[in-house]
C-alpha cells in the first residue's frame, strides 16, 4: 500500500499535476489544487472559452512562460536538502521554514490577483480562476497570518487586442508553473 502511495506522488509530480488528495494534509489543499484544476482547465482548451477563442492567431502552448520577478517561492517552498544530498537544489544551506514559504506564496497569489483583475476585455472569462485564486488567498489568510504588502501599479496589458492576448497567455503559463509549485508546496 505504502508503495502505491509513493508511486502516486511520484506520478503527480511527474505529470505536473497536484499530489492526491489523501497523500497530503494541508489546511488549503483543496483550494490549491481547485486553483491549479482551473488554470489547467485554461491551458488544455488553448484558451476556448465560452465567450470566444482567446488565444486566437497564436500558439499558446509555444509562447514562453512569464514568471514574476520577485518572489523565491520555488527556492524558499523546498523542503531542507539536508536529508536528500541528491537534490538538484544542494546549493541552499538554510533550513526550511514555512513562515518564509507561505509569505512567499502569498505574494505570488496577490500579484496574479492584481494582474488579472486589470484584464479588461468583456470577452474574456478568467472568473473560475480569479474565483479559485481569492478562495486559497482566503484560505491562507484565515489559517495563517494575513498577508500585506502593495504592488506597484504598471499596466502590462498595452498595445493591441492580439499583443494583449499573448501577455495574457504567457502570464497565464507563468501563473499555472507557480500553482503546480504551490501545489507541491
Amino acid at each position: 500500500m505504502k508503495i502505491c502511495a509513493v508511486f502516486s506522488v511520484f506520478v503527480a509530480l511527474a505529470l505536473g499535476c497536484p499530489v492526491p488528495p489523501n497523500t497530503q494534509r494541508c489546511d488549503c489543499s483543496a483550494e490549491a489544487r481547485s486553483l491549479l484544476s482551473g488554470l489547467s482547465h485554461i491551458m488544455e482548451k488553448d484558451g476556448k472559452m465560452e465567450h470566444g477563442d482567446l488565444f486566437a492567431g497564436f500558439n499558446c502552448t509555444d509562447l514562453e512562460a512569464q514568471m514574476i520577478p520577485h518572489t523565491l517561492t520555488a527556492s524558499v517552498c523546498q523542503p531542507s536538502d539536508s536529508a536528500h544530498n541528491a537534490s538538484c537544489s544542494s546549493h541552499r544551506s538554510s533550513s526550511f521554514s514555512e513562515t518564509e514559504c507561505l509569505r512567499n506564496i502569498r505574494a505570488d497569489l496577490r500579484y496574479y490577483d492584481v494582474l488579472l483583475s486589470s484584464y479588461s476585455p468583456s470577452e474574456t472569462d478568467l472568473s473560475p480562476v480569479m474565483t479559485a485564486t481569492k478562495a486559497l488567498m482566503n484560505c491562507l489568510n484565515e489559517k495563517y497570518e494575513a498577508a500585506d504588502g502593495t504592488f506597484p501599479r504598471w499596466d502590462v496589458w498595452s498595445g493591441s487586442s492580439f499583443e494583449k492576448r499573448l501577455s495574457l497567455c504567457k502570464t497565464l503559463k507563468g501563473f499555472h508553473i507557480r500553482a503546480i509549485t504551490l501545489n507541491r508546496a
